[in-house]
């Protein structure tokens, strides 16, 4: 704790990683995860208590000028970084890998993006719209056809693979 009451925190109060989910790859044996480069100051205050409010017991400044997210992919042996794709803002979705080799990811901004698994060299990618948030996408065969499903907003966006 400083002399002024305040406490650094590294990261910030939501964490480097959180409840949104990374993703594995066991033909790669590559960790995928979506981390959060961030740090806060914590100034504590005296409790509230007002019913109702939430009451942190402080005030938390962020300093977003050094913040940024990444997608990372992490040998799961040995936790060594083999690559890294870097965006303005931490992140706070989920990653999936598939079978073909491909990562996909969201952000804050709403891109919703594909990687080769291997290179993290970016492959495709979306704006949806709005943040994406906890969640990671989804794969579904319908009909014999891929599709690959990712919630951002308000809204459930569907890419259908080509046809073989």
């Amino acid at each position: 704790m400083n002399e002024d009451g305040s406490s650094g925190c590294l990261p910030d109060q939501w964490g480097g990683t959180n409840f949104y989910p990374p993703s594995y790859d066991p033909r790669l044996q590559l960790f995928f995860v979506n981390a959060r480069e961030t740090c806060a100051t914590f100034h504590s205050q005296a409790p509230r208590g007002v019913p109702g409010e939430v009451n942190t017991g402080g005030v938390i400044w962020a300093d977003a000028d050094r913040a940024f997210g990444a997608l990372r992919a992490l040998d799961a042996a040995t936790g060594a970084l083999r690559w890294e794709f870097r965006v303005p803002t931490p992140m706070m979705g989920g990653v999936m890998s598939t079978a073909s080799g491909l990562v996909f990811a969201g952000d804050n901004e709403g891109n919703f993006t594909a990687f080769a698994s291997a290179t993290g060299e970016q492959l495709w990618h979306y704006q949806t719209g709005a943040a994406i948030w906890g969640t990671a996408a989804i794969t579904i065969m319908l009909d014999g056809r891929q599709y690959v499903l990712i919630p951002s907003g308000g809204a459930l966006t569907a890419f259908a693979l080509p046809q073989r």
